[in-house]
């Protein structure tokens, strides 16, 4: 595909009214056959970014940016965001079948990550027009690339524990040298860091956990170390309950006292619900039992 003369998109666009519904990408469509990983509104994969046009069949109204960030705006329905790493200097926005919608170049600085937020109304009204709000901003280039959103989460069987806080490094050394010194407790849990996870919501984070053929899912208890769990000394770790239909919701526990709560919820002594109606008046459960 011919592209060189594509001018870079500097700002906002006004809005797009598309010809055909159906899901939304922003991504290289040289890239080759690369499925996308996750579920919900966003997947991504490197040098491609799906989003779900919802049930609505009408014709969606899409509006770009790209540029410096310019913070998620208010009065949407959804509002989500994302890693998207471009390994060719190369985004554009395409329909369903892959096929540029706008010859405009969205990868603003060339190869590197991007964070992509997307705002979305009317996704699953019935005749109304889904709407979108589509910002993709230059990431970090300094010090490591981070790593795409990929296969780490779904092919993790078992407790995760889910780095999402990047600012706490000491702290997080820390919490790591505390698992490694109560292994015997914690041998179970897979350790996730990736910046391409960085702010992720508990519910972006399960969505993108995979499914065994009877739709259950590979890990069913998430540990959180997002920012206020590695502000605090006591690493109260968001606690996130991934079994399908079970309504309990997340709650905080300390470092020290969820290696108990993976082994006794691992043998089946106790359940999720249990220990959430355990926490203290702050909403962090601290007691340590074996």
């Amino acid at each position: 595909m011919k592209r060189s003369n594509w001018p870079l998109l500097t700002g906002r666009t006004r809005p797009i009214k598309l010809k055909e519904w159906g899901d939304l990408a922003v991504m290289d469509p040289d890239a080759g056959e690369r499925q996308p990983h996750g579920r919900g509104l966003l997947a991504a994969e490197r040098d491609w970014l799906q989003i779900d046009g919802g049930i609505a069949f009408e014709n969606p109204i899409v509006t770009l940016y790209a540029g410096d960030d310019p913070g998620a705006e208010s009065g949407w329905d959804e509002v989500e965001e994302i890693t998207v790493i471009s390994t060719t200097g190369f985004l554009a926005l395409c329909d369903s079948g892959y096929e540029p919608l706008r010859r405009e170049n969205l990868a603003t600085a060339g190869v590197g990550p991007y964070l992509v937020r997307v705002h979305a109304d009317d996704r699953s009204s019935d005749g109304k027009k889904p709407r979108f709000l589509i910002q993709v901003i230059p990431g970090d280039r300094t010090g490591d690339e981070p790593r795409p959103p990929s296969s780490t989460i779904e092919e993790s069987g078992g407790p995760l524990l889910v780095r999402t806080s990047f600012e706490h490094s000491d702290e997080w050394s820390r919490l790591l040298r505390a698992l490694e010194d109560s292994s015997a407790h914690y041998e179970s849990i897979t350790v996730v860091d990736n910046r391409a996870y960085a702010g992720f919501t508990a519910d972006q984070i399960t969505a993108r956990i995979g499914r065994d053929d009877e739709d259950w899912p590979d890990s069913t208890l998430v540990l959180i170390a997002d920012e206020p769990a590695l502000a605090s000394a006591e690493f109260p770790l968001l606690a996130v309950n991934n079994v399908p239909d079970d309504d309990d919701g997340p709650f905080r526990i300390t470092l020290a006292a969820a290696g108990s709560f993976v082994v006794n919820l691992e043998l089946a002594n106790t359940s999720f619900g249990d220990w959430a109606s355990g926490v203290d008046a702050d909403g962090v459960y601290r007691e340590e039992h074996y």
